[in-house]
């Protein structure tokens, strides 16, 4: 039984078959009356991972930032609709060993992207096609944790294509990232690359291929309904209710790392260490919350507030909306500086 599919992105319409088959189509289990699925997402740094899973969940469950490294280590986003509950794996972005000595990044950039693949029923590859050096094949990290889950179905996610303004470079970059496969048999009208005619590499075996923008949500209900249908009967991990496995604190802190990455230049805010002082929830789930930036210096401290304190206003300020996106209520949030004294 022949599964299609197609993705539409301003105006056309790409499509792609697989045999893969619906959920539908699988006797249900009497035992349960809730389905689940545990979905590893895994990409390179900064191509935009957790900006899709924030968008699929509507909300900012994961703190994101311009620069690379925002996601220090793996954390569950908990998506519930109807009988069906999403979990997304959010995990740091792939590092080489030498990567992870060279900027000093915790162990779990090693580890924490396993782990999950582990746990995960199916993996989701985020792809950025919009930087044109390394669009056009899949990073050999992502490859090699591929091989090591390759009983493991698979989806790519072709991201930032609101960039890409023609149908025909599209086309092109599924061609060489999938070596013309879909699911391990060509591409309707197209042949298998051979290793002698590219250098590219490509994974033959993704299930699907969705092109979105995950900063606009621009096709992301094609894939969030994909995701609901391939759930399997089981138990719930979370209660409805529940949409994160951090606490609120550590959503927080997350998010004030995140939100100095965005405001401060080069190497300074990854100097900086946020400290929540004082957390309160109130009676309606408002926030109100200090948190402490420990600086290295006063002069670093000098240069987070900027000039009449108008830096570190703007920061808190962008921080606010921010945490009120996440939680879907008001957040009053105070940064204090704080730097060693001599």
């Amino acid at each position: 039984m022949l599964r299609n599919f197609a993705v539409i992105l301003r105006g056309f319409e790409v499509k792609f078959s697989t045999n893969a088959h619906k959920i539908s189509d699988i006797l249900p289990n009497d035992d349960f009356k809730t389905r689940l699925l545990k979905v590893a997402v895994i990409g390179v740094p900064n191509v935009g991972k957790s900006t899709f899973i924030n968008n699929l969940m509507d909300r900012k469950v994961c703190p994101t930032s311009s620069k690379v490294h925002t996601t220090r280590a793996k954390c569950q986003a908990i998506f519930t609709e109807g009988d069906s509950q999403i979990v997304f794996l959010d995990t740091p972005g792939l590092v080489s060993l030498k990567e992870q000595k060279k900027f000093n990044l915790e162990k779990s950039f090693l580890k924490d992207s396993k782990s999950s693949l582990r746990q995960a029923d199916i993996i989701g590859v985020i792809h950025d096609a919009s930087n044109v050096w390394t669009r056009e094949k899949l990073d050999i990290k992502v490859i090699r944790l591929l091989e090591e889950n390759k009983d493991k179905p698979s989806f790519l996610v072709f991201n930032k294509v609101d960039i890409i303004k023609t149908k025909r470079k599209l086309l092109d970059l599924t061609r060489l990232v999938t070596d013309n496969c879909v699911n391990g048999k060509p591409i309707p009208g197209r042949k298998p690359l051979q290793q002698q005619d590219t250098n590219v590499r490509g994974w033959p075996h993704f299930q699907e291929i969705f092109m979105v923008s995950a900063l606009t949500g621009d096709g992301l209900d094609a894939l969030k309904n994909y995701l609901i249908e391939k759930a399997k009967p089981a138990e719930w991990l979370f209660p409805s209710e529940v949409w994160s496995d951090q606490t609120a604190q550590e959503i927080v802190s997350k998010s004030v790392k995140a939100k100095l990455l965005d405001f401060l230049p080069q190497e300074i805010p990854y100097t900086l260490r946020p400290e929540l002082e004082f957390f309160e929830i109130g009676e309606k789930g408002q926030i109100i919350t200090v948190v402490l930036v420990h600086c290295p210096s006063e002069r670093i401290a000098k240069l987070v507030a900027g000039e009449s304190d108008g830096k570190l206003r703007q920061i808190t300020e962008s921080l606010q909306k921010d945490l009120q996106d996440t939680f879907h209520n008001y957040v009053r949030i105070k940064i204090v500086l704080q730097w060693p004294q001599e």
